[in-house]
């Protein structure tokens, strides 16, 4: 089971934690290919095929990632959603939300919805070398519950 800490207690080697906080900044939803078979990052060569490393060129399929920043009041993360996440999180299908890469615009008010919430996340630490920063992969995301946290505090 992950191990409930602060944020500002979470470090790179951590590998199953959790955390609670609010939502305080939500960022637009990024999308790319993937391979219909083994869901793997598929890239565009120079001919324009998308290419998966494992089963070469393929008609891909879409994948999602997106990122809010949580505040626990001891400090502020930015978390990443990968899609069934990003779904959990949104309460939004993968169809609802891959709609938002013809329509972005319409993403400002799942954003709104988004602020403000609190969440209990498990996931990972990891280090993001291109910011040189701290970053937190949700493998697990639901709302939290208030009357627990607080049961929490008390205990």
């Amino acid at each position: 089971p992950a191990v409930r800490k602060s944020i500002k207690d979470v470090t790179e080697a951590d590998q199953s934690v959790e955390l609670v906080g609010t939502i305080v900044q939500v960022f637009d939803p990024k999308f790319f290919e993937v391979c219909p078979t083994c869901n793997k990052r598929s890239k565009p060569n120079e001919s324009g095929s998308v290419v998966c490393p494992e089963h070469g060129p393929v008609t891909p399929t879409w994948s999602m990632v997106g990122n809010a920043f949580l505040d626990d009041g001891t400090g502020n993360i930015r978390v990443v959603f990968f899609r069934n996440q990003l779904e959990r999180l949104t309460k939004k299908s993968a169809d609802q939300l891959l709609a938002y890469r013809e329509v972005p615009e319409k993403f400002e008010e799942v954003k709104t919805e988004l602020l403000g919430n609190m969440v209990k996340i498990s996931g990972r630490a990891s280090k993001n070398q291109f910011f040189d920063r701290l970053e937190f992969v949700a493998q697990f995301v639901q709302p939290a519950d208030a009357q627990e946290e607080l049961a929490r505090l008390k205990a």
